[in-house]
This record gives structure tokens, C-alpha cells and sequence, in this order.
């Protein structure tokens, strides 16, 4: 850089720094007095008691905690899928062995590809799938969690309903 385009960025950088904030409402031409007393309209939202606050906070933790439980369902199932075809592909490198000629345990015969592929892919395959039952177990309870607050805070906002008792013979509120 030389020196004048060192001085000049000083120059500007100077020249701004003093300047101070701007923003488009300090150059209005119009004056307070033609334009009236300002009217501001206060409006409140309807009162809700706090335990209809604290449902709202439970909630909405609710329903973050069920979409973070839909999102690992969706990701173990892909795993299992991932997992499942990694198994295929190494179960196709491999082939079976007559009974009669299988001396050891191994009854299939496999080259380097499928001994590796089919344990890693059924491996991934059998943990995804705990990962799914468990993650879909999850998700169950959660969705009745998030059930149950929503009916808490319907029956809270609305009051009781009308029952019939039947030890009294009445309705009862």
C-alpha cells in the first residue's frame, strides 16, 4: 500500500468515526407540531395464570423433545437401510458350501470384500435397529407427553366439564 491510500482510508475512517450514528428517521422534514400528538394504542394480551404459563414452557419443550426424537428414528432407520445394503452387497461376495464338503463352521465362502462388508453391514444393521425400536419407543412416550400437556392446557383455559355423578345423582361441574 502506499501512502496516500493509507492516508486517505485514515482520512475516511476519521471522518466517519465523528460523524456518529445516522438513520432515516433524523431526516424527516416534517415537524411534530404539523403532524399531530402522537396516539399510541396499548393493547394486552388476555391474562393467563401461571399455570397456564408453565404448560406453555412444558409445551413447547415437548414438542422439541418430539421432534428430536422423529429426527433419530429418521436417522437410524436410514442406518439400518445404510447397514442393510452393505450386508447384501458383502452376503452377494459370498457363497454357500455344500454340507458335506464344510469340514469347519464356516458354511459360507466368502473373498476379501464380503468378509469385510457382511460383518461391518450387519453390524450397523443390528445397532441401528436397537436405534429404531428404542428412538420409536421414544417418540412414543413423547408424543403422549406433548398429548397430555395440550389437554391440560385446553382443559385450563376452558374449565371443567359437565359430569354426571353418579354417587349424587347430579351433574357436577
Amino acid at each position: 500500500m502506499t501512502r496516500t491510500s493509507i492516508a486517505g482510508t485514515l482520512m475516511v475512517a476519521a471522518i466517519c468515526w465523528n460523524a456518529g450514528p445516522a438513520s432515516a428517521q433524523q431526516s424527516s422534514t416534517i415537524s411534530e407540531a404539523e403532524t399531530g400528538p402522537s396516539i399510541s394504542i396499548a393493547t394486552s394480551a388476555p391474562k393467563q395464570s401461571p399455570e397456564q404459563n408453565w404448560l406453555q414452557v412444558d409445551l413447547e419443550e415437548a414438542r422439541d423433545r418430539s421432534q428430536r426424537t422423529r429426527n433419530a428414528l429418521i436417522g437410524t432407520s436410514a442406518g439400518f437401510l445404510v447397514g442393510s445394503i452393505i450386508a447384501g452387497v458383502g452376503l452377494s461376495q459370498c457363497q454357500e458350501v455344500p454340507k458335506e464338503q464344510a469340514n469347519t463352521y464356516d458354511t459360507l465362502l466368502c473373498n476379501n470384500a464380503g468378509k469385510v462388508m457382511l460383518p461391518l453391514g450387519g453390524t450397523i444393521a443390528g445397532l441401528s435397529f436397537v436405534g429404531m425400536l428404542t428412538s420409536g419407543i421414544m417418540l412414543g412416550v413423547s408424543n403422549k407427553r406433548k398429548r397430555e400437556i395440550q389437554r391440560d392446557l385446553r382443559r385450563s383455559q376452558y374449565g371443567r366439564r359437565l359430569q354426571w355423578d353418579i354417587p349424587s345423582g347430579a351433574f357436577v361441574f
